[in-house]
């Protein structure tokens, strides 16, 4: 009788640290995955934004820091212009491209072309054709623009600034770029609300899709600012803390 109840409570005590052991290994499972996942957060959100940072991607060699450039083939402003994947939302993922002011009625060629400096981090493991959404700020009254308050902040104002709107297209890539060699996207916007883009690697430079003597004959997107408009994207973000 006696033995039998060692044997009991010996069973009961090898229970308890078996449960006890397998609570613990859970503990620290979920403590590690839950770390992993922190980690992983943050590094795949650097890696997956199209920006270079500040130099994680301009050492790496399966990064090209390529140049983002624009033709603006309509009568209005283009300021702000981005490139992000297809499936972002926001800036965060985002990269940087050169907008153009409309080209002036006494010029001979069109603004614009190839951009300015390097911005957007090419993974030279994509495979093309790739496709990335452009955002864009356009000018749509520029007396509202000009009349607009000089206190408007797009962090802390939900609507866009007045005299302005922000437009979403999609391009498409054909081409990947080639590391040492000199080029860069282009993009065309169009003033029927279109946007193209892909790669050019034209030595003189980048060619456009309009001849300048057609401007006029173009088709124009007409009682609406873009075939897509947007929020303010910049809205709810941190303000950059030299701005404050």
């Amino acid at each position: 009788m006696a033995r039998a109840r060692r044997d009991s409570n010996e069973i009961d005590w090898k229970r308890r640290k078996f449960n006890m052991n397998r609570c613990w290994i859970t503990l620290l499972s979920v403590m590690v995955f839950s770390t992993a996942a922190c980690s992983k957060t943050s590094g795949d959100a650097e890696k997956e934004s199209l920006a270079p940072g500040d130099a994680s991607k301009w050492n790496d060699p399966n990064y090209d820091v390529i140049t983002a450039g624009s033709f603006n083939y309509t009568d209005y402003d283009i300021y702000g212009v981005y490139l992000l994947p297809p499936d972002k939302n926001s800036l965060d993922d985002a990269a940087s491209a050169d907008g153009k002011s409309a080209t002036p009625r006494s010029a001979t060629h069109w603004t614009g072309g190839g951009g300015q400096r390097p911005s957007l981090a090419w993974d030279l493991r994509w495979t093309t054709p790739r496709k990335f959404k452009v955002w864009w700020e356009r000018v749509v009254d520029k007396r509202a623009l000009e009349a607009s308050s000089p206190d408007y902040d797009e962090y802390t104002h939900r609507e866009t600034r007045p005299g302005m709107a922000w437009c979403e297209g999609e391009i498409t890539i054909t081409r990947p770029p080639v590391k040492g060699k000199s080029g860069g996207i282009v993009l065309h916007f169009f003033p029927d609300g279109r946007v193209e883009g892909d790669m050019d690697f034209h030595v003189d430079g980048a060619v456009p899709k309009v001849a300048l003597s057609m401007r006029d004959e173009q088709r124009k997107l007409t009682g609406r600012a873009c075939l897509k408009e947007i929020p303010n994207p910049f809205y709810g973000r941190k303000k950059p803390a030299q701005w404050n």
